[in-house]
C-alpha cells in the first residue's frame, strides 16, 4: 500500500543527534558486546522448548495438542513486552535495557522449578515479557547509533547471535547433557550466570544520541499519565507512516507464524515421525542453527549492496522450498541439507526484517513502530504457528501428522513476496536522523561502494 496522506510526520529542522559525527569504533564494539545477549537469549528459551519438547511432554504427562496450546500464554508475554518497549520512546533506551535483562534472568531461572505444564507456561510468559522488551529496544538502539552505510552489517552481526542459543541447546542434547541429575531443568539454570555478568557490564552503556536530541528538543514530554501513554503508543497509526507499519507488520506476522511453527516442531517430527534418535536430532538441530549464521551474514551484505526488498524476496523463496522438502522426505541424509537451507533462509532473513522495522520510521516513534511490528504482529505469528501445527498435526486431527501440518503452514509464507514487492518501500541507505527517513537518503559520500 502507498503511504497515507494523513497527518504528516513533524519536521525537526536543525535537530542534531550529537555534536559528534558518529560514535567511536571502540564504543560501537562495546555496544555490540553489551547487546549481543539480547539476540542470543531472544531465541534461547524458544529453541530449548523445541529441542526438549519430547522431554517436556513426558515430564508433565501431556499430549501434543496441549503443548501446542501452551504456546498461547507463553507467546502472550511478547504482547506485554510491547508496552514496555513503548516506554523506550518516553524514558529512553538505556533504562529499559538495564531492567529487562534482570527480569529475564529471574524468570528463566524460575522455569527450572516448574511443577506442571501451566506453571512452566507462566514462568516462560514472564521470561518472554522481558526478553521481548530487551530485544526490541536493543535493535532500535543499535540502528540509531551505527552509521547508515554500515547499519545492515551491524544488524546482521547482532542478529546472527540468535541461533547461538539453539546451537548450545542442540549440542548439549547431542552430548548427553540431559542425563544430569535434574534433567531438562538444568538447561534453564545455565542462563543465569552469563546474564548477570552482562547486566553488571551495562552500566557503561550510554543513551542513544538520537533519543537525547529528540528529548532535548522538547518533543518528548518528561511525564505522562497512563492514559496519555497509551494514546502516545498509538501515534504510529495516526501519522503518514501507518501503512508502512501495516505492511511490515503483515510480513512479521506471516514470517513469525511459519518460522516458529516449523522450528518448534522439527525435533519432535524427526524423533516421532522419522524415528531419528534424540542425540542425532539434537546434533542436526545444532548444525542447522549454526548454518543460519552465514545466512545472517550474507543477508546483511546483500541488503547493503542490492537492497532490502530483493534480499527479502530471495530469502523467502529459499525458506519455503527448503521447509517443504525438510518435512516431506524420509531419508535423514537427504533431509539434512534442506534442514540447513531452512535455517539459512528462514532464520537468516532476520536482519532485513529488522531493517524494515526500524528504517521506515522517525526517531520519536521508532521504538513503538518496532514494538508494534515485532511484539504485536510478529509475536502473534510466533504464537499461532506452533499452536496451529500442534493442533492440526495431533493424532486424529484435521491433518493428523506433524510433517504434513508443517508443510501446509509453510505455504502461508508466500504472500510475503507480494507484500514486499508492492507495499514496502526500499530502505537501503536512508538517513535515520531525517524527519521522515524515506525522504532523505544518505549523502553520496556516506554510501558504500557496490
Amino acid at each position: 500500500m502507498p503511504d497515507s496522506p494523513g497527518r504528516p510526520i513533524p519536521s525537526r529542522p536543525g535537530l542534531q543527534p550529537s555534536e559528534e559525527e558518529e560514535r567511536s569504533p571502540a564504543y560501537l564494539r562495546l555496544l555490540m558486546a553489551l547487546l549481543l545477549p539480547a539476540a542470543l537469549f531472544n531465541s534461547y528459551d524458544g529453541e530449548l522448548r523445541a529441542v526438549l519438547l519430547t522431554q517436556l511432554k513426558a515430564a508433565f504427562h501431556v499430549g501434543t495438542a496441549a503443548v501446542g496450546i501452551a504456546n498461547i500464554p507463553i507467546g502472550a508475554g511478547q504482547f506485554i513486552a510491547f508496552f514496555l518497549v513503548l516506554r523506550a520512546d518516553r524514558v529512553g533506551r538505556r533504562p529499559i535495557l538495564m531492567w529487562s535483562i534482570l527480569g529475564y534472568t529471574i524468570f528463566t531461572t524460575l522455569t527450572a522449578v516448574s511443577w506442571n505444564l501451566w506453571s512452566f507456561a507462566a514462568f516462560q510468559f514472564g521470561a518472554q515479557v522481558f526478553i521481548g522488551t530487551e530485544f526490541g529496544v536493543a535493535v532500535t538502539l543499535l540502528a540509531e547509533e551505527v552509521p547508515a552505510e554500515r547499519r545492515g552489517r551491524y544488524l546482521a552481526l547482532l542478529l546472527l547471535f540468535s541461533p547461538a542459543g539453539a546451537v548450545v541447546g542442540g549440542i548439549l542434547v547431542a552430548i548427553g547433557f540431559l542425563h544430569n541429575p535434574i534433567g531438562w531443568r538444568a538447561f534453564f539454570l545455565l542462563a543465569a550466570v552469563p546474564l548477570l555478568i552482562v547486566a553488571t557490564g551495562r552500566r557503561h552503556l550510554e543513551e542513544s544520541r538520537g533519543f537525547v536530541a529528540v528529548k532535548a528538543s522538547g518533543e518528548i514530554p518528561p511525564k505522562q499519565s497512563l492514559r496519555r501513554s497509551i494514546i502516545a503508543g498509538t501515534a504510529i497509526w495516526r501519522g503518514g507512516a501507518r501503512w508502512r507499519a501495516v505492511a511490515v507488520g503483515g510480513v512479521a506476522l506471516l514470517q513469525g507464524l511459519v518460522s516458529a511453527g516449523v522450528i518448534g516442531w522439527w525435533t519432535y517430527y524427526a524423533e516421532h515421525e522419522r524415528h531419528i534418535g534424540t542425540s542425532t536430532a539434537g546434533a542436526f538441530f545444532a548444525a542447522a542453527a549454526l548454518f543460519s549464521i552465514p545466512g545472517y551474514l550474507i543477508c546483511g551484505r546483500l541488503m547493503d549492496r542490492i537492497g532490502r526488498k530483493p534480499t527479502a524476496i530471495a530469502y523467502v523463496v529459499g525458506a519455503v522450498l527448503s521447509a517443504l522438502v525438510t518435512f516431506q522426505v524420509a531419508n535423514r541424509w537427504i533431509m539434512l541439507p534442506f534442514l540447513l537451507g531452512m535455517a539459512f533462509f528462514g532464520v537468516g532473513i532476520a536482519p532485513v526484517l529488522s531493517a524494515f522495522a526500524t528504517e521506515l520510521f522517525p526517531t520519536e516513534v521508532r521504538a513503538q513502530a518496532g514494538a508494534w511490528i515485532r511484539n504485536a504482529f510478529g509475536n502473534t505469528g510466533s504464537t499461532l504457528g506452533p499452536t496451529l501445527i500442534g493442533v492440526l498435526g495431533a493424532t486424529g486431527a484435521l491433518i493428523g501428522n506433524i510433517g504434513d501440518a508443517a508443510s501446509a503452514v509453510t505455504l502461508l509464507t508466500l504472500p510475503i513476496i507480494i507484500i514486499v514487492w508492492l507495499a514496502i518501500p526500499e530502505t537501503r541507505r536512508v538517513d535515520l536522523e531525517a524527519a521522515d527517513p524515506l525522504e532523505h537518503p544518505a549523502a553520496p559520500s556516506q554510501l558504500p561502494e557496490s
